[in-house]
């Protein structure tokens, strides 16, 4: 299968805000001590792989034939703040832990699946999520400076 290529161009405007237009959609970042006008990057990053583990829920769900009723993902993360202040840290930059904790409605056949086949389907929606498995396997960042 091909690849997908997905693009994203920013704007920093006044303040802290930064704008994106993505596809038909307006996409803004900010800080609470700016303009808060919209979640600032980490919030956002973190909603991203919350959505994501959803929407692939959505997927595995059909291809399963598994009613899903209920899916609710809540995100718990800790923050080094250190590094990104500037200040010496021996841990990385960024989060240390993320607890993905998911509340589900599913049944197979007008069955309700256990807590063990809830686990399961967790397991695989989260192998197949993009955003989860870029956490777990370093990506290749490339940065420059363009014209």
């Amino acid at each position: 299968m091909a690849n997908k290529t997905i693009e994203v161009n920013t704007h920093m405007s006044e303040g802290w805000k930064v704008t994106a237009d993505i596809r038909e959609h307006q996409l803004i970042i900010d800080q609470p001590t700016g303009g808060n006008e919209g979640a600032n990057p980490l919030e956002t990053f973190i909603f991203s792989l919350a959505g994501c583990i959803s929407t692939i829920a959505k997927m595995v769900a059909r291809e399963q034939k598994i009613d899903l009723q209920q899916f609710n993902v809540s995100m718990k993360a800790q923050l080094n703040t250190a590094g990104l202040l500037g200040k010496p840290s021996e841990d990385p930059v960024g989060f240390k832990l993320i607890d993905v904790i998911v509340v589900m409605d599913a049944q197979m056949n007008d069955i309700q699946l256990d807590d063990e086949q809830k686990s399961l389907f967790l397991d695989t929606v989260c192998h197949r999520c993009p955003v989860h498995e870029n956490l777990l396997k370093p990506t290749l960042v490339n940065h420059s400076v363009g014209e």
